[in-house]
């Protein structure tokens, strides 16, 4: 495929889009979880990541960190499976994260 061509499931989309696609996928599970940045901050200590709520806010808010970040982050929630949206664009528009959290935690039929 060429630079400029698209996945079709998906559309073009920036750098932005998928940012915010992945702090809403972050951000829906905290609250699918009930988990707030206070007690995710607590969690990832566990794993010997320090950070403070609010940097976990700003950093989260951004939507610019690591995927290692971001896996530590669902296995502090006690994430098992992940739902990866179709649609990239809908998953980052704003109330997307609220979406998210009100999605299957896993898929039917599942264990």
């Amino acid at each position: 495929m060429d630079e400029g061509d698209s996945h079709p499931a998906i559309g073009p989309a920036g750098d932005k889009v998928w940012e915010d696609m992945v702090k809403n996928m972050l951000r829906g599970q905290m609250m699918h979880h009930g988990v707030s940045y206070a007690t995710l901050a607590e969690r990832l200590a566990a794993f010997g990541i320090t950070d403070n709520e609010l940097n976990l806010r700003n950093k989260v808010s951004r939507g610019r960190f690591t995927a290692v970040f971001f896996m530590q982050c669902m296995k502090a929630l006690n994430v098992e499976w992940l739902n990866v949206p179709v649609s990239v664009e809908d998953a980052a528009q704003k109330g997307g994260a609220q979406a998210l959290a009100r999605s299957p935690s896993k898929p039917t039929g599942s264990r």
